[in-house]
């Protein structure tokens, strides 16, 4: 009997999330570094909130708030990929105003990386955020 328990719980532990260390709140800077091509960019100070995806191993939840005026202001959520060999997250966003992808290296604690617009390859936004204690 407890070798066919064993069996049963063993799946559930492949199925565990490479994510988990991700999970919590994340501050730092979003800065535009083509003011040129995207006049409407503004650089701003950042908080993202990672959470895990029921049933998605190698997904994370971001949800973006810019802070305006010492108050969080919410800007969107998304879900990136987690890359465990490259140690990246990613996402690509489409909608009738934009196209871009974000892609972070995961250093320990810190996510740093950039948002490109598509389909021109132009760098929009350098990121780079620390995960708050």
């Amino acid at each position: 009997m407890q070798t066919a328990c064993a069996q049963k719980e063993k799946p559930k532990d492949e199925q565990k999330s490479n994510v988990a260390f991700l999970v919590g709140d994340w501050s730092g800077d979003s800065t535009c570094v083509n003011k040129e091509k995207f006049p409407a960019c503004n650089s701003e100070k950042v908080v993202y909130h990672i959470k895990e995806v029921a049933g998605k191993p190698d997904t994370i939840n971001l949800a973006a708030d810019k802070i305006v005026n010492g108050k969080p202001d919410f800007m969107g959520d998304f879900d990136f990929a987690y890359d465990s060999k490259k140690q990246t997250l990613t996402t690509e966003v489409k909608n009738d105003h934009a196209h871009f992808v974000i892609e972070l290296v995961v250093k320990d604690d810190v996510l740093e990386g950039a948002m490109t617009s598509l389909p021109d390859n132009t760098q929009v936004r350098q990121i780079k955020v620390k995960k708050d204690k």
